[in-house]
C-alpha cells in the first residue's frame, strides 16, 4: 500500500440523515442536512467529532426543490463553524462537481471541507415549507460562491414541445437501448423488472435505503393501481423516487489533521480520481440515443487515471435514475450487468432526493469500502438527462499518485457530431426512439423522436389507437411512418 503524506486528502466523515413519514412532523431541509452533518463529524472521531467539524473553512450545499439564500451558512451556524467559504451549486451542476472541489481545496490548504445536501420532500404536514419559509427571514446574505449554469441540455424544440419530463425522456431513450438488444417494449419491460429487483435487494443491507425489502421482477414490470404504467416500459417502480426526507454530508481533511484529530485509520476512505464532462447535448440531437460519448470518455478517464480497470474495480454504484441511465453507463464503461451495480438500491427504493443522491451513494460507498479494505468503488454522476457525466474512483488505500481530477468536455466536444432539428416535417420520417404515454386511466399517446431523410430530427405525436397498440407491443426503432407537421400518421 502506498503512504499517504500528511496533506493526502481523505474522507474521515459520512454522515446521513433520514427522517421517515412515522417518524413525527416533517423538518425542514436544513435541519436534516444539519443533523447528516453533525453525524459526519463524529463519525470514526469519538468525542473529537465536534472539533473536527468547527475545523470547516469551504462548505458546499446542492441545491435541491427548496429555496434559501445561503444554506452553508445556516449550517454552519447551526453547527457551530466559525467562518467558512460557503458555495451552492444550482440544479445542472454535477454533485461530482462539489464534490472534487471540496477534495482540492483540502489539498490546497483548507483545514476541512464539508459536503452536504438534502431534501424533505415528503412533507405530509406543511411543517417543513414553513420551516424553510421562516428561515428565509434570518438569513438575507447569499453564499460567497453560487454555481449555476446556463445551459441544461434542452433544445428549443423539447422545451417548445414539452419533451422534458424525465420518465418520459428516459423512456425514449429506453426504446434505443431495447432495439439494440432486440427486445419488443414487453420484453424490455420483463427486463427491467429483473434489473430493478437485483436494485431493490441491496437495500435489504442499507439502513438509509426510503423503502427496504426486496420486491419482485413481476411485481416491478406488472402493471397495477400501486405500480401504474407512466410511459412504457417504465411503470412507478422504474422511476426515480423524489418524494423522500434524506439528507447526505461528507467531510474531508488532510491525513494529518485527521490523524491529529484521533479518526482511526480504518475509517480513512481516499479520493483516488474524479473526471467529469459537461458538454450539454440535447437528447433530440444525440446521432445515437443509447450512447453516451461523455460517459465513455470520462469513465475510461476515471479509471485510467486511477490504474484501474472495470473489472478490477470490486464496487460500483451506477447512477440510476432511471434503468435506461444504468444500462448506458453499464455498456459505456463494460460493466457486466450480471454484476451488482449499486450500493444503495438505487434511486427508486433507496430514494432519489433531487441533486442529492451522489452524496447519498458516496456515503454509501464509503461505508463498503471500510467494510473491504483495499478495494476500489466506482461512483458515477448524472446531470439531466444523461446530459453531463462524472466519475469518482474510491478506496481505503491511498492513491499512489495523489488525487487526480480531469474535465474531459472539449476532449468529448471533439467528436460531437450532433443532428439539428425541426419544428415540424410532412412526409416519410424514420422512428429513432419511442413511448407511449400514460395517466392513471391508460394509454394517451404515442411520443416519438424521428428524423427525415436528410437526418433532422423532430418530435411527433399521435393519439391514434392503432399506432398506440403497435408502439405497445412492437419495436418501432428503424421504422418509417408518415408525418404532418408534427403529427404521426398510420
Amino acid at each position: 500500500m502506498t503512504a499517504a503524506t500528511d496533506d493526502t486528502a481523505v474522507l474521515v466523515g459520512v454522515g446521513t440523515a433520514v427522517h421517515r413519514p412515522d417518524d413525527g412532523p416533517t423538518p425542514d431541509p436544513i435541519s436534516l442536512m444539519t443533523a447528516a452533518a453533525r453525524a459526519a463529524g463524529s463519525d470514526g472521531a469519538g468525542n473529537r467529532g465536534a472539533e473536527l467539524l468547527a475545523e470547516v473553512t469551504w462548505l458546499g450545499v446542492a441545491n435541491g426543490t427548496w429555496t434559501h439564500p445561503d444554506p452553508g451558512r445556516a449550517l454552519a451556524r447551526d453547527i457551530g463553524i466559525g467562518a467558512a467559504h460557503t458555495v451552492l451549486a444550482e440544479v445542472g451542476i454535477l454533485q461530482q462537481t462539489v464534490l472534487a472541489r471540496a477534495v482540492e481545496v483540502v489539498a490546497q490548504g483548507a483545514a476541512a471541507a464539508l459536503v452536504v445536501g438534502g431534501e424533505a420532500a415528503y412533507a405530509t404536514d406543511g411543517g417543513a415549507a414553513q420551516a424553510v419559509a421562516g428561515s428565509l427571514l434570518a438569513e438575507s446574505t447569499g453564499p460567497d460562491e453560487r454555481w449555476t449554469t446556463d445551459d441544461y441540455g434542452l433544445s428549443h424544440e423539447e422545451l417548445s414541445r414539452g419533451f422534458v419530463d424525465p420518465p418520459t425522456v428516459y423512456a425514449v431513450i429506453e426504446s434505443a437501448l431495447a432495439h439494440q438488444a432486440g427486445r419488443s417494449p414487453l420484453e424490455q419491460r420483463d427486463h427491467l423488472g429483473r434489473l430493478q429487483a437485483r436494485f431493490s435487494a441491496v437495500t435489504a443491507d442499507n439502513p438509509d435505503a426510503w423503502r427496504r425489502g426486496e420486491v419482485a421482477a413481476a411485481t416491478v414490470a406488472t402493471p397495477t393501481a400501486d405500480n401504474r404504467l407512466v410511459a412504457e416500459p417504465y411503470t412507478k417502480l422504474c422511476c426515480s423516487n423524489l418524494r423522500v426526507n434524506q439528507a447526505a454530508a461528507l467531510l474531508l481533511t488532510t491525513v494529518g489533521r485527521a490523524r491529529a484529530a484521533g479518526v482511526p485509520e480504518e475509517q480513512w476512505v481516499f479520493p483516488h480520481t474524479s473526471t467529469e464532462s459537461n458538454l450539454s447535448v440535447p437528447v433530440l440531437h444525440r446521432p445515437d440515443l443509447h450512447r453516451s460519448p461523455g460517459a465513455a470518455v470520462a469513465g475510461r478517464r476515471a479509471l485510467e487515471l486511477a490504474d484501474a480497470t472495470v473489472d478490477s474495480i470490486e464496487h460500483l454504484d451506477l447512477y440510476s435514475c432511471f434503468p435506461a441511465a444504468v444500462q448506458v453507463y453499464a455498456a459505456e464503461l463494460g460493466v457486466d450487468l450480471d454484476r451488482q451495480p449499486t450500493v444503495t438500491g438505487g434511486m427508486t427504493f433507496a430514494g432519489g432526493p433531487l441533486n442529492n443522491y451522489v452524496f447519498q451513494s458516496t456515503a454509501a460507498m464509503a461505508r463498503v469500502l471500510r467494510e473491504d479494505p483495499g478495494s476500489r468503488g466506482l461512483v458515477t454522476s448524472v446531470s439531466g438527462m444523461i446530459t453531463k457525466q462524472g466519475f469518482a474512483v474510491w478506496s481505503t488505500d491511498p492513491p499512489r499518485s495523489g488525487f487526480r481530477f480531469e474535465d474531459v468536455t472539449e476532449e468529448v466536444r471533439r467528436d460531437d457530431d450532433r443532428h439539428t432539428e425541426t419544428a415540424g416535417h410532412t412526409g416519410p420520417v424514420r422512428v429513432v426512439g419511442h413511448t407511449v404515454l400514460h395517466d392513471r386511466d391508460g394509454p394517451v399517446g404515442v411520443l416519438a423522436v424521428a428524423e427525415t431523410d436528410e437526418a433532422v430530427r423532430l418530435i411527433v405525436h399521435s393519439g391514434e389507437t392503432d399506432l398506440i397498440e403497435a408502439f405497445t407491443t412492437h419495436d418501432q426503432v428503424g421504422t418509417v411512418h408518415e408525418a404532418r407537421d408534427t403529427a404521426l400518421l398510420t
